[in-house]
């Protein structure tokens, strides 16, 4: 019981502290971990104060004032922290285990009372062919034994229900927290696309695949930008940001996955079985980003056009995911020097 307890205490404690830290942008470290923890109980008011200002200055907490605040108020033992809820899933399926060996025993010893009875059932049928009390007696002698350990056999059932109910309920409330949270921390906010940080990743995963098909990283960038925020503003910026993403994860869903890098470039991560394929894939998504526009809201009339440079790298022996990454860019810079709305293959 007091395993349950400390597993519901710190599953609230998580499911208060990991949707700040997404809030916020907030790796999902240990460090991390630890001082939001620590926020969320409140036992260093010093420490909230002192992150609320750092929120409210940066709209995040970046790394060096994490380094600072775990420096100022905590200390290596709070990093057991971030492990402590899946010592705490371990605590709790070692519990269950010991339930089902309880149980198992307790179906044992009324297996044996059962093969006892049976026994002794048959042998006053072998002793006692007439119909004297004395029959009477022993028959509800077994019934009443049958019955007491029938009863016991139910109540440890039902318990060991009750038990595996509630193991049941918190541990799956804290896996849906977590995949919730997960989503949420790898997801650009604005766009709905994975994010720079999903990307750093993946990329790792993705060039360490051993797939036979041609691993391609393809960089994305909005032609001229900056001109849509400075003749529009921010807000139509944004706009084109999300319709261009859209076109991105429209046309890779199914087949690689989708990023925002940064501002406006995004990348995509796929894997094809030839150069043209590839080339052909973001030939189709760049005509169909040129089809996009920014419109005047009252008259319906054009106002500017929406185009898109790529560029595409292949991942090859004796590569890093870091030089696939250059190569990629230099790609695009071609892309974007040659007249830009282009798509250019790395060398």
């Amino acid at each position: 019981m007091e395993q349950n307890s400390s597993f519901a205490q710190s599953a609230t404690c998580l499911k208060q502290a990991v949707p700040f830290m997404v809030k916020y942008q907030i790796p999902l470290s240990p460090m991390n971990y630890a001082i939001w923890y620590c926020y969320v109980l409140g036992k260093e008011p010093e420490l909230n104060q002192k992150l609320d200002e750092i929120l409210m200055e940066h709209g995040t907490c970046p790394p060096e004032n994490a380094k600072a605040l775990f420096d100022e108020f905590l200390s290596e033992q709070d990093l057991a922290l971030f492990h402590e809820m899946s010592d705490l899933v371990k605590g709790t399926l070692n519990t269950v285990e010991q339930e089902i060996s309880n149980t198992l025993n307790c179906s044992e010893e009324f297996s044996a009372v059962l093969s006892e009875c049976h026994v002794g059932l048959h042998q006053l049928k072998k002793q006692n062919v007439g119909t004297g009390p004395e029959i009477y007696d022993g028959v509800l002698s077994y019934v009443s034994k049958l019955t007491q350990e029938s009863i016991v056999m139910q109540h440890n059932a039902l318990c060991f229900q009750k038990k595996l109910e509630g193991a049941y309920s918190e541990i799956k409330q804290l896996q849906e927290t977590l995949i919730v949270a997960q989503t949420k921390a790898s997801t650009d906010k604005l766009t709905g696309l994975l994010n720079r940080g999903k990307f750093d990743d993946d990329i790792i995963k993705f060039c360490d695949d051993p797939s036979q098909f041609q691993k391609v990283l393809i960089f994305i960038d909005i032609d001229h930008f900056k001109q849509f925020n400075d003749e529009f503003g921010h807000q139509r910026g944004d706009d084109v940001l999300r319709k261009v993403a859209q076109k991105l994860q429209s046309h890779s869903e199914g087949q690689g996955a989708a990023y925002r890098y940064g501002g406006e470039e995004f990348c995509i991560l796929i894997s094809f079985s030839s150069i043209s394929e590839a080339v052909g894939f973001s030939n189709r998504i760049r005509e169909d980003i040129a089809k996009l526009s920014i419109k005047d809201k009252e008259t319906g009339e054009v106002l500017k056009h929406i185009s898109a440079s790529f560029g595409i790298a292949l991942y090859g022996k004796e590569m890093t995911w870091h030089s696939l990454v250059e190569c990629a860019d230099k790609a695009l810079y071609l892309a974007k020097s040659h007249g830009r709305n282009r798509v250019e293959v790395a060398g």
